[in-house]
This record gives C-alpha cells, sequence and structure tokens, in this order.
C-alpha cells in the first residue's frame, strides 16, 4: 500500500496566468509532520517561487522540493495542498505536470508517493440521448439498468469525502490500474476541478460481503458496499467502465443515469499457474497476480513443486533447491521442455513467496500453495535420497516417464520431510486451504517396496490407492490440526480418501468428476480438462500450440460451460470454479497470452455472472480491452 497521494489541478488564468495546485494526502496510519514534499516536473518553478500555503525549498532541473507551513501536522486521511504560479511554461498535457513524487521525514528517509495524473480545469459531463452503447466491464454485473449515457466519459471520478480506509482502498485500485494499463489515466483522483463526476461511497450492512451497488445520477455517483472487498470491486468496475468508454466511444460508454446492482455468483473464482515445468521471474507472478484481481477472480492456486522442479525454499532443507529447483545435462533431472542443456532453474525465496501473498491481500486474491504429495516428487527424490526405499527396483513404474517418482508413505524420512516442508510452507502461507496434490500416482507404485509390503501387512492396506490414501490421512489430521483445510485433486478421494470434513477437492479429469465428489460429501472446486484447462489447444491445426489430451476447447467453450448443471448434490457443495495454466507448452510470453487469453476472461465471467446474464457477443466486444501478461 502507497501511504501518500499526489493530485495536481492545472489551471489556466487571467492574463496568461497559470496555476499549479499540489495536494498531498495521508493514507498512511500515523500522522505526518516535519516533512518535506519532492517531485519532478517537466513544468518548472521559476525563481523567485510564488507559492501559497508552502515554499520551495530547492530546485535543481525537474526536481522539486517544498515545504509545508510550519508545525502542520497531517492526520491519516488529511491533506496539504499549496498553489506555485511562477512556472517555466504553459502545461500542454497531462504529462506535464509531476511524474515522481516522495515525502522526505525529519530523519532524511524517503517515501514514494502515488502520482495521480495532472487534471485540467473546465471538463463537465454531458448527457447523451442514444441508447446503443455496451458496458465495458468484464465481468458483466448481475444486474445493469442504464436509462441514458454520458456523452463524453469523465477521465477521472472525484471521490469526495471518504474515511482514510476507503481512500485507502481507492488508492489501491488506482495503483492497480496503473500498474496493468501505463498509457492510462489513473480512475480515481482525490482533488479535481469545479464540475468533474463527483463519487460518493457509502458502507451498508445489508449487503453481502463482495456485493456493491452504483447509482448514477448525471455527474453524481454512489457507490454502496458491503466489505472492503465489495468496495474494491465497485470500485473495478468504475475504473473499466470509464476506460472502455474513452478507448472506443462508438461503442461503450460511462453510465450518465441508471443502476448496478452486483455480486458475484461464485465465492472460490480462482486460476492456478504452475511454476514447475517453466519459472516465472517474480514480477511476472505479481502482474498475474494483478490480472486476476483485475477480472475479479479471488484466488490464486501457485502450483510450486513437480517432477521438473521444487520452487519454494524450505530453509530447513537446503537440498530441494540445490538440487531440485536446477536441471541440466549434469544434474539428477535431465533438460525438460525446452530448458537449455546447463544449469535451468530457479526458485522463490520465502520472503519473495511473502510478497506474493502480501500483493495478493493488497488487491483482494488469497494465495493457495501447492506442494505435490506424494506423487510428482523426482525433484525432492533426486534431491533426499533418503526418500527412497534402497530395496525397492529403480523405476520399475513410473508416471510421466518418470520413475519411482513418488514419497513412499512407509518411509519414516517420508514423514519427517513431510512435516518439515509443511511446518515452513503454513509459516509463509496464512491461507486456510493447503493444497497438496495427491494426483498421477502410478497404478503400481510402492507394490514391490519391501517396507511397502509390510506397512499394508501390518495396517491391513490394499494396494497402491490404500497406500496413498493411508498417508495423505496423515496429512489431513496434521493440516486440520493447525486449523488449516487440506486442498489436493480429484484422486484425494480414492482408496477410502480423506475425510470430507475439512477437506476441499479440485475435480479435473472429466467434467462428471465435479457431481461424482460432492456426491461423496466433499465440497469440490471444478475445473475439468475440457473446459478450463488453459493449456488445452483451441483449434485442430498442426500449428496450434498447446496439449490435446482433453480435447480442443475453443474460447466459445470455456465461456458457454456450467459448472453446476442440474445436480442436487452441486447445490450445496460446489464452492466455485477454477482456470488452470500448465505450463509444459508454455516456453514464451507470446504463448503464455495465446493459451490464457481470452479464455481466462471468459472463466471469470463464468465464475461471476449469473448464467441469465451471460452473453457470448458482448463478452467477444469488451474482453480484447482486458489486459494480458
Amino acid at each position: 500500500m502507497t501511504k501518500y497521494h499526489l493530485d495536481v489541478i492545472w489551471t489556466d488564468t487571467a492574463n496568461d496566468g497559470r496555476e499549479l495546485a499540489v495536494t498531498l494526502t495521508n493514507l498512511s496510519d500515523s500522522p505526518l509532520s516535519g516533512f518535506t514534499l519532492g517531485y519532478t516536473s517537466i513544468t518548472r518553478t521559476v525563481r523567485p517561487s510564488v507559492c501559497q500555503n508552502g515554499s520551495m525549498v530547492r530546485r535543481q532541473a525537474n526536481y522539486h522540493e517544498y515545504a509545508p507551513p510550519a508545525g502542520l501536522t497531517l492526520a491519516p486521511g488529511d491533506s496539504w495542498r499549496f498553489v506555485e504560479t511562477s512556472l517555466s511554461r504553459k502545461a500542454l498535457h497531462s504529462n506535464d505536470g509531476p511524474k515522481s513524487a516522495f515525502v522526505i521525514l525529519a530523519d532524511g528517509s524517503a517515501e514514494a508517493v502515488s502520482v495521480a495524473d495532472m487534471q485540467i480545469a473546465g471538463f463537465e459531463a454531458a448527457r447523451a440521448e442514444r441508447s446503443n452503447f455496451t458496458l465495458g466491464v468484464l465481468p458483466q454485473p448481475a444486474s445493469v439498468a442504464v436509462a441514458s449515457w454520458m456523452a463524453r466519459a469523465p477521465v477521472h471520478l472525484n471521490l469526495e469525502g471518504g474515511s482514510v480506509t476507503e481512500k485507502r482502498v481507492v488508492g489501491g485500485v488506482n495503483a492497480l490500474a496503473r500498474r496493468l494499463f501505463t498509457l492510462r489515466a489513473n480512475p480515481f483522483v482525490f482533488v479535481a476541478p469545479e464540475g468533474a463526476a463527483a463519487l460518493r461511497l457509502a458502507a451498508s450492512a445489508t449487503l453481502a460481503a463482495e456485493a456493491y451497488q452504483i447509482d448514477f445520477n448525471g455527474s453524481d455517483i454512489v457507490l454502496t458496499y458491503g466489505t472492503e472487498l465489495g468496495l474494491r470491486h465497485g470500485l473495478v468496475t468504475l475504473a473499466q467502465a470509464m476506460m472502455a468508454a474513452r478507448e472506443d466511444s462508438g461503442q461503450f460508454a460511462f453510465p450518465f443515469a441508471g443502476r448496478i446492482e452486483d455480486a458475484p455468483r461464485h465465492g472460490w473464482r480462482g486460476s492456478h499457474l504452475d511454476v514447475s515445468r517453466q519459472v516465472y521471474p517474480l514480477a511476472d507472478v505479481l502482474r498475474f497476480v494483478d490480472l486476476l484481481a483485475w477480472h475479479k477472480l479471488n484466488r490464486f492456486h501457485w502450483h510450486l513443486t513437480d517432477d521438473e522442479g521444487w520452487r519454494l525454499e524450505i530453509k530447513r532443507l537446503p537440498q530441494l533447491t540445490a538440487t531440485g529447483a536446477h536441471t541440466g545435462l549434469d544434474r539428477p533431472i535431465l533438460p525438460q521442455l525446452g530448458h537449455g542443456p546447463f544449469g535451468h532453474g530457479t526458485f522463490y525465496t520465502q520472503e519473495e513467496a511473502r510478497a506474493v501473498v502480501a500483493h495478493g491481500r493488497a488487491v483482494g486474491v488469497e494465495v493457495m500453495p501447492e506442494i505435490d504429495l506424494p506423487g510428482h516428487c523426482a525433484a525432492a527424490i533426486a534431491s533426499l535420497p533418503e526418500l527412497v526405499d534402497p530395496d525397492e527396483p529403480e523405476s520399475y513404474w513410473s508416471i510421466q516417464g518418470y520413475g519411482n517418482n513418488a514419497l513412499n508413505p512407509a518411509l519414516d524420512a517420508t514423514w519427517t520431510f513431510t512435516r518439515t516442508v509443511l511446518e515452513e510452507l503454513l509459516a509463509v502461507f496464512p491461507f486456510e486451504v493447503i493444497h497438496v496434490g495427491g494426483d498421477e500416482v502410478a497404478p503400481e507404485a510402492w507394490l514391490q517396496s519391501p517396507k511397502a509390503q509390510e506397512l499394508m501387512a501390518r495396517e491391513r492396506i490394499n494396494g497402491t490407492d490404500g497406500l496413498q490414501a493411508h498417508y495423505l490421512k496423515r496429512v489431513h489430521a496434521f493440516l486440520s490440526a493447525q486449523g488449516r483445510i487440506t486442498g489436493g485433486w480429484e484422486e484425494v478421494a480414492h482408496g477410502g480418501g480423506v475425510s470430507p470434513e475439512r477437506s476441499l477437492l479440485f475435480a479435473w479429469t472429466l467434467r462428471e468428476k465435479t457431481a461424482e465428489l460432492a456426491a461423496l460429501g466433499y465440497d469440490v472446486v471444478s475445473s475439468p480438462g475440457q473446459t478450463y484447462y488453459l493449456d488445452m489447444v483451441q483449434a485442430g491445426d498442426w500449428n496450434e500450440p498447446g496439449a490435446s489430451w482433453a480435447g480442443i476447447t475453443p474460447v466459445e467453450t470455456s465461456y458457454g460451460y456450467e459448472a453446476q448443471g442440474d445436480d442436487p448434490h452441486l447445490a450445496l457443495r460446489l464452492k466455485g470454479i477454477q482456470a488452470c495454466i500448465w505450463s509444459e507448452h508454455i516456453t514464451s510470453r507470446e504463448r503464455f497470452n495465446h493459451q490464457v487469453f481470452p479464455r481466462l476472461s471468459a472463466i471469470a465471467e463464468a465464475a461471476w455472472t449469473p448464467e441469465a446474464m451471460k452473453d457470448f457477443a458482448r463478452f467477444s466486444t469488451v474482453a480484447p480491452l482486458m489486459p494480458k501478461a
């Protein structure tokens, strides 16, 4: 969260005069005093400065520094405004104002300030009588009733009043929009010229947590919300509507009179990202979280480990990343899926993971980590040889070409490893659901391990599914004792499976699996490969990138699929839907964007918008406006 916000207004005055009005707002938790404000601007102050309610401390080229009146203290939410009239040039564009700003504290340290685009006095909203416009918002709200549209969409909405908490949320949505759309104006300001469209906020205990309502009455807009989540969703809707109307004014417009009423259809609206097969830089992961927030998706399923690489630092087991995070001709894991011959790979430190969690919280996205257990552990086993029964034949069973790649439930070392990893994982990720994989263990796994045979005889366990269930029940008990919920793929239910209590399973192999898991009493997230796996091809052409084990999945299929259907079990147990992005074939940013968009946007609308409000033709006009990686 940025602690401070700067609004700037340019005014052309009589007799070729000009003035720059600068307003600093304190969004921090603490009073601000004994400070100066520095900013950089190509429109410079000319000495001697002529400033009202402040004084210039120094200036070098484009750097300016101003001090407030002596003794001024800004309480949280308060603002300081000064006006400079001795200026070097007439401003012709918004980027002629401050480009960066910082508060310099009494001890000489500095804090960054978010800088809104410079505004110019004289904007007035106007009414249009045309009715053939589209609201450029995705996902489509639950109810849109617009009586008339503005002839010209506002560049910014001016927040009138508002608590410091509300201002922080507004500032956060501004920052999100600025990160995703560097060429577009920030949607909200705290100070604006006379006549600008005004935004007022109102909390309501009668609205659900993520619900909001927007009433449009000319240049007066009221956003009513249930909680901060609802406020954030409403602000994103307003920001999208303004941007779309200014991007394509022939097709999209901003409401002049009317009402939007909105709340999500599903509580779990997620997307998974596999960072094992291909490693994404931390900045790309953070941007992906931003993309989810802009789509009103609220769960980031971070697939951190698999056979091809272990991507999370475990401090007590440094071998996992020293060995398991890398492939190469001289490594236990040879080059995979586009990797180079030597030294491919990296991992995320725990501090970096915490940064992703904090970033997600700031934009309304919870981060669910996945450590794949007991299968898909080739990288872990290559790092820790004690995870293998020495008397088990090597590579007598395999999955996806990896021999003996699943943790042996009969080894004491397996549980020591599991507990160590989970303890550190819980310390990094506060979200209640911890995903432990549980998928794709070879049917004959462990059956020739003497230690596994002893365990099966002693505990009367039947086969591989029974061994996996024995292991996962122990994992489930451990996570439950820590107050967490066990997440896993649908195979967690096999072999007698873990208890449905405090479990959340993800159905992936077939559409029908969602209902089957619900009938067994599990809470379930629908993520079938046939509709929601974004690594699937979108056409049957030879050169079309992607996988096809689940068929061909064009965007129409992702958009149109209805996870709930008519099954009565799903009314209670279906918690939501989720996209999955497996990275075997995603070897460039261009391939990522081709695979993910617009299908992620389609799934976002399926997760949020009531079935009756879905319209693929309307969706197709709005989807191109959404940001990409």
